[in-house]
């Protein structure tokens, strides 16, 4: 039995909305965790340099806290090497791209399926076009997604149960 063409089109559409979806919820979570160590990292890094004598002093007339601010000072330090060295600054710059590029695309993956929806008996061939440029832009998006050593086990099964969730809201 063969299946209608629109029905074909119908379904890939979903199916790209979802992963869309899914990538997109994927690249926000990886962007808030490295926005998350950014803002740690600056902060520790403020307080141990910007008041480094004055803290330094606090800290060494009470002997009882005199362990406290090398221990600080050098975490505050391979912070900021790690850091740089991690190269945070690029990543959110990766992620934040990411999130806009596939949100656009998710509307656009949207606007197809709204339009189907109002025109059951759209133009197949024209329906299949836009399809296939939706898919190709989240190729190129795919690829341009980078190895991330955030990117966990846990987080992609807490982000495909919060897209799971959502959709059978809708």
């Amino acid at each position: 039995m063969a299946i209608d063409p629109r029905d074909a089109i119908w379904n890939e559409a979903h199916h790209l909305l979802y992963n869309t979806s899914y990538t997109e919820e994927l690249e926000a979570a990886l962007l808030a965790r490295w926005t998350w160590l950014d803002s740690v990292t600056k902060i520790a890094v403020a307080i141990s340099s910007g008041g480094a004598a004055l803290t330094g002093l606090v800290f060494w007339k009470n002997a009882d806290y005199t362990f406290l601010w090398p221990l600080f000072t050098s975490g505050s330090a391979l912070l900021a090497i790690l850091s740089k060295e991690l190269s945070v600054a690029k990543r959110l710059k990766i992620h934040a791209t990411a999130v806009t590029e596939l949100t656009a695309l998710t509307n656009d993956i949207g606007s197809l399926i709204i339009r189907m929806k109002i025109n059951a008996e759209f133009p197949v061939a024209e329906f299949e076009k836009k399809l296939l440029l939706l898919h190709g832009r989240y190729r190129v998006e795919l690829g341009d997604f980078p190895y991330d050593m955030l990117l966990t086990e846990r987080l992609r099964a807490k982000i495909q149960q919060k897209l799971n969730t959502m959709l059978r809201a809708d």
